[in-house]
């Protein structure tokens, strides 16, 4: 676990010096802020805010490589966490979870089986089905 947390040091910099860049150029003129909706909107055109935006990019890249480095030393050791005193569990006992996400009228389904994953994804269709015909009853 200390490696993990020495290994993100680094996007975890990386991402504040980026931040720091952006607000420096917002407070020198540099680049502007904006709302749309609840999300702030930057825009700049300076050095120092691309340099911001830069910075931040790499940060989310090198993050996911550390992350992903992790994982294949983790795999290629042969050793997962494991906790102690636990018995192993049947299938039949084991927790069973789904989850859906909509994207639009999209519907993007997942689960822990193939069974739940469908559940899943025809609980998402008529999620998708019952917004848009209240979006169209709602337009007449």
């Amino acid at each position: 676990m200390t490696s993990l947390r020495l290994r993100m040091i680094g996007p975890i910099a990386l991402f504040v010096a980026g931040a720091v860049c952006v607000a420096a150029s917002v407070l020198s003129g540099e680049a502007d802020v904006s709302l749309f909706l609840i999300f702030p909107v930057f825009s700049g055109s300076g050095g120092l805010f691309l340099l911001g935006v830069v910075l931040i990019v790499f940060s989310f890249v090198i993050g996911l490589m550390a992350l992903m480095m992790g994982q294949f030393e983790l795999a290629g050791a042969g050793t997962y966490p494991q906790q102690e005193g636990t018995a192993p569990v049947d299938k039949k006992d084991r927790t069973r979870y789904g989850g859906v996400v909509l994207i639009g009228p999209v519907p993007i389904a997942f689960g822990s089986d193939k069974a739940m994953a469908l559940a899943m994804m025809v609980t998402g269709i008529v999620l998708a089905v019952v917004a848009l015909a209240l979006l169209l009853l709602l337009a007449l």
